[in-house]
Formats: C-alpha cells, sequence, structure tokens
C-alpha cells in the first residue's frame, strides 16, 4: 500500500476511533476522547477532556498523522477570558508558529489561534450579516477582533465600516487584515473599548458580535445609530428561558434612548449545554 493511499484509509476513520485504536487507554465511565477538532488555518484546536490531559501530546502527535493539512495541535486548557476574548489554548504538537493565514468567503485572514479567538462555527452568521447589509450603510463593528464582520462587509458592499477593538494583539492581526485585502479607503480601524470611542448618531448598522454580558454594551450602540434609526445585531450566550426577559429588557434601553425597538431573535447554533448562541436583530425607529 503507498504512502497516500495509508493516508487516505486513516482519514476516512472517524477521529474518535483513530485516537482510540492508536492510544489503547481504557475510558471510565462518562469519559469521551474527543470526536473532532476545529481547523485554523494549519492549526487543529482540540477539546480534550481533563482526564486525558496526560495523554495530550500523544494526541496532538496523532491529529497531525490524521489530517495531513495540520502542522500545530493545541489542547484547550480553560475558558475564553473576560472583554478581550482571550482563548486558553496550550500548544502540545507540532510547529510552535501558530501564526496562520486562512481564506473565509474571499476574505484573507492572518491571525494566531492561540492568541486571538476565530470560530469557524460563526461563518454562516458571519456571511449572513454580510449579505444583508445595503449598499452606502454606515456600518460599526463594536467587537471587531480580526475583522470577522467588519471584513467581509467591507469587502461585499460599498459601505464605510468603523471596525473597533479592545484588544492590542487582535488590533494588530486587524490592521494587517485590512492591508492584506486592499480595504484602507473603505475600513477604519479603532482601537479602545467601544464604550468609550465608538462614533456618536452615524450608523445604520451595529454588530455586536460579543456573547458575554453584552447588555451592558448595548447604550453605547444604540449612541451609535444615526437619528434615523437602523439595524443592531446583537449576539448572546444565554439559556432559552431568558429570551422574554432579555426582549424587555432591549426594548426598555431602546425607549430610553428615544428609539422603538422591533426585535427578532435567531439561534446561531449551541453553545454549551443548556446555553444558546442567539442573535437578537434589533430594528431601531425613531419614538
Amino acid at each position: 500500500m503507498s504512502k497516500n493511499h495509508a493516508r487516505t484509509c486513516v482519514e476516512r476513520m472517524r477521529y474518535r476511533d483513530y485516537l482510540q485504536a492508536k492510544l489503547n487507554v481504557p475510558l471510565s465511565e462518562g469519559t469521551k476522547l474527543p470526536s473532532g477538532f476545529q481547523m485554523v488555518g494549519h492549526v487543529a484546536l482540540v477539546h480534550l477532556d481533563h482526564r486525558f490531559w496526560q495523554y495530550a501530546e500523544q494526541v496532538g502527535e496523532l491529529t497531525i498523522e490524521y489530517n495531513r493539512r495540520i502542522r500545530s495541535v493545541a489542547a484547550r486548557c480553560g475558558p475564553t477570558k473576560g472583554v478581550t476574548r482571550k482563548p486558553a489554548y496550550r500548544l502540545v504538537a507540532g510547529d510552535p508558529d501558530t501564526v496562520t493565514t486562512l481564506t473565509e468567503g474571499g476574505i484573507k485572514f492572518s491571525l494566531d489561534p492561540l492568541l486571538v479567538t476565530f470560530s469557524r462555527g460563526n461563518r454562516q452568521e458571519r456571511l449572513r450579516v454580510s449579505s444583508v447589509v445595503r449598499q452606502g450603510e454606515v456600518v460599526v463593528d463594536m467587537f471587531a477582533c480580526v475583522g470577522q464582520f467588519a471584513l467581509p462587509v467591507a469587502k461585499a458592499k460599498s459601505s464605510q465600516v468603523f471596525a473597533i477593538e479592545i484588544d492590542p494583539v487582535a488590533y494588530g492581526f486587524l490592521l494587517q487584515n485590512v492591508r492584506l485585502n486592499n480595504l484602507d479607503n473603505k475600513l477604519v480601524p479603532i482601537l479602545g473599548d467601544c464604550r468609550e470611542v465608538h462614533p456618536v448618531g452615524v450608523a445604520d448598522r451595529v454588530i455586536m458580535g460579543y456573547l458575554h454580558d453584552t447588555f451592558m454594551f448595548l447604550p453605547a450602540a444604540f449612541e451609535t445609530l444615526s437619528k434615523a434609526g437602523g439595524m443592531i445585531h446583537m449576539h448572546v450566550a444565554t439559556p432559552m428561558k431568558n429570551i422574554a426577559s432579555l426582549k424587555e429588557m432591549i426594548a426598555s434601553e431602546a425607549a430610553e434612548r428615544g428609539f422603538r425597538a422591533n426585535i427578532v431573535v435567531r439561534r446561531v447554533k449551541t453553545y454549551s449545554p443548556g446555553v444558546e448562541h442567539i442573535a437578537f436583530d434589533i430594528h431601531a425607529a425613531p419614538n
């Protein structure tokens, strides 16, 4: 059997089955090896049960063996932290240079997935938001990171985009990505806390792609809208039982800012057991 044919046979096996066959470790009740991994450029991100951390390096080496595109493997060692959305991953195998470049929807992104959060699972939502922006709109992305929402909007539509990012590391990649995609004349990067550095009274559309305590940033989003109103895409990680109370809070905040809010709720995906990634599309009109 040729080496390439052997590799193809490996990749046809389910990832979890492959790990189990190669590691041959006993599984106690309730423990499972990972069923898959997230690819960000040449880096594979693996969620590993803490009871398997002693095998982390072996899992990393086997993951590289499993998929020929992988050069680096990192295992999650904690939750994403704070308003800077710092991921918690540790390199366990392969190339220590984890700065990578990937293309999504025709946009080039340079980033380090061990230093900034880039969820491939939100790709459809990014494409959807880009598709609903109208020509000539002023768009403000309040949590730009490396440009996941802002860059596709700027490239697809003749719109002015303001991209605000609080984390200097993510902001550095954002600047690189603006240049990579030749969007200097359409996208304005802004470094700082979006509650303090947002433009006022100019936006037709505001993107809030931050999942935790997003409501505390909503007053700044309303301040960013033009007097004629516009659309706010507010993302939240929440149990479904909280949807009704969140809608009431949004409507109340809108009224305080002189707007009436028509709110459409969309489920993006499951975030964690019992918690959903929800998007509130808030159409704010002058009250």
